[in-house]
């Protein structure tokens, strides 16, 4: 099973110096590879609970955003065996023809490292500020998928869809990955399921699921994957997992090896931990807890 972990791109911690550190300091300690989230504005007045906890508060941590991909390409050029993902870029805040160039290009510059986590968003107010209606963003979603894998495939490219439109045209850089970065589909949904089974290589929900919920997401999973025509494991399964503790205390160390056992027996390929949701953690802490999380991984 791979680790991953997020870059501190969000809050008042983010800096170049500190994107930098913890990449450094992630590919020293084994981690496989380092994530960037998607957040456009932080809502004074919000229309949308957020889905991440209870409360449907949007965390503090992430008034402060650094643009995603942006990131990766800055911290491509200072590391060489990390995977670069996204965890997750919103479908309908991009053109596809504008994330297939800045795709396709980062994946030439890096070796052929990315990942393209991609979701259907959530937020009201940040579908407001891109001038589109949230009410089409799964359709969107799909449609957005489908435009990348035209333009990343070989030769001419035409796209003749509902939403996006692509006259024949000659698109390149292709990715340095034949056929494209792989494509993670970002939800919990049923309707994120159906998406990962028709178009994804991978899903990737987060840790707000349990391992026995994860569990029967899976078998959905698999079946929708062979109604789509696909073999039945064709779909990778990954996790965003958040609310990692500082990993000091036996009993968080006791349940964390349990989970992360739990989600090893039930197929997980890749993990992706985000230290700073739902708070920030002081860089110093964030790297502590990283050496425990890579630790303690070596022996569950």
């Amino acid at each position: 099973m791979k680790l991953g972990v997020a870059l501190p791109h969000i809050g008042p911690t983010a800096s170049p110096e500190s994107i930098i550190e913890t990449a450094a300091a992630a590919e020293c300690l084994g981690f496989d590879s380092v994530w960037v989230l998607d957040r456009l504005l932080w809502p004074l007045e919000p229309t949308t609970r957020y889905p991440g906890n209870p409360r449907g508060e949007l965390p503090a941590v992430m008034q402060i955003v650094y643009e995603p991909l942006t990131v990766l390409s800055f911290i491509a050029a200072r590391t060489t065996r990390l995977e670069l993902g996204t965890s997750v870029i919103v479908a309908a805040y991009r053109s596809p023809i504008l994330a297939a160039k800045i795709g396709a290009t980062l994946d030439r510059l890096s070796g052929g490292r990315l990942i393209l986590g991609v979701g259907a968003g959530w937020s009201a107010d940040e579908f407001v500020a891109v001038d589109q209606p949230i009410t089409e963003r799964d359709r969107r979603t799909d449609e957005f998928i489908r435009a990348l894998r035209s333009l990343w495939s070989a030769g001419e490219t035409r796209f003749d869809g509902d939403y996006y439109r692509v006259p024949p045209s000659i698109c390149l850089p292709k990715p340095l990955q034949p056929g494209g970065p792989p494509i993670w589909i970002g939800g919990n949904s049923n309707r994120a399921l159906r998406r990962a089974a028709e178009l994804g290589d991978g899903w990737h929900p987060t840790g707000r699921m349990k391992p026995e919920a994860f569990a029967e997401k899976v078998k959905l999973l698999r079946r929708l994957t062979v109604e789509a025509g696909r073999d039945a494991r064709a779909v990778a399964l990954t996790l965003r997992w958040n609310a990692v503790s500082d990993l000091e205390e036996q009993s968080d160390i006791d349940a964390f090896s349990r989970a992360l056992a739990e989600y090893r027996s039930l197929g997980v390929q890749h993990i992706c931990f985000d230290l700073n949701i739902p708070r920030e953690r002081p860089l110093a802490r964030m790297l502590a807890t990283m050496e425990r999380i890579k630790k303690i991984s070596l022996v569950v």
